[in-house]
């Protein structure tokens, strides 16, 4: 119980519309749920903004999850920056076998998703695939995975995504996550983003603080996060 509580908090504290919640490897429990509430203070070619987003999963059964996510951002000072944005995916773990996984989820998006100044609009569909390894190392468990997206949206906007992560328990009830994304689109920028995050295990729940930065050049972003979890 205690390796599976630290890999799912390692995998699942941070988000944003650039990057999963969570990777296609691994679903939830039947009846087993997962929720996260994300606050961030952001930086977008100097603008400052927050950024605000709600996701949550729930096993349908022990090979299917059904997952869900809302997220704004705003900007005071330029609101030509700010985005709404609505995804729901149904996940399907494809293959376990000795801490390796398979998974792959589809479904459709909404709204204004962002890669920094450039942004796809409308409605669309996302579908991801990805592996995943899951283990302990003296007596703390880990994981790492590597996803790909393609997501599409109205007006012909497409955007493919590769997303990389690993977590890991460092003791004392806390746990550290790191993901890199990379993302190239035909009507947006590429990007290359980095998150870095550092968590405390709670009783009945979990909190993490962060800092995520885009080191692709095109554009500057960077972001200081907070995130909520709580789970059965």
């Amino acid at each position: 119980m205690m390796r599976q509580r630290g890999l799912v908090t390692c995998l699942l504290t941070g988000a944003s519309i650039a990057g999963a919640a969570s990777a296609a490897p691994w679903v939830r429990d039947e009846d087993g749920w997962y929720a996260r509430s994300l606050l961030s203070a952001e930086t977008l070619d100097g603008a400052e903004g927050w950024r605000a987003d709600t996701y949550g999963e729930y096993g349908l059964t022990s090979r299917m999850t059904l997952t869900a996510k809302a997220e704004a951002i705003t900007f005071p000072s330029d609101t030509a920056f700010d985005r709404q944005a609505y995804r729901l995916t149904l996940r399907r773990r494809l293959m376990v076998h000795k801490g390796w996984a398979i998974g792959a989820e589809a479904g459709p998006i909404y709204g204004s998703t962002s890669t920094g100044l450039f942004a796809c609009d409308g409605a669309g569909a996302e579908i991801r695939a990805g592996a995943g390894y899951s283990g302990v190392r003296e007596g703390k468990p880990f994981h790492a995975f590597a996803d790909l997206a393609v997501i599409a949206q109205e007006g012909g906007c497409r955007r493919t995504r590769a997303e990389f992560g690993y977590g890991a328990d460092l003791g004392y009830n806390l746990f550290t996550g790191q993901q890199v994304w990379l993302e190239d689109g035909n009507q947006t920028a590429d990007s290359l983003k980095t998150e870095t995050q550092l968590g405390y295990h709670f009783r009945h729940f979990d909190a993490a603080i962060g800092y995520r930065e885009e080191l692709g050049g095109v554009f500057t972003e960077r972001a200081v996060l907070v995130a909520i979890t709580a789970r059965r």
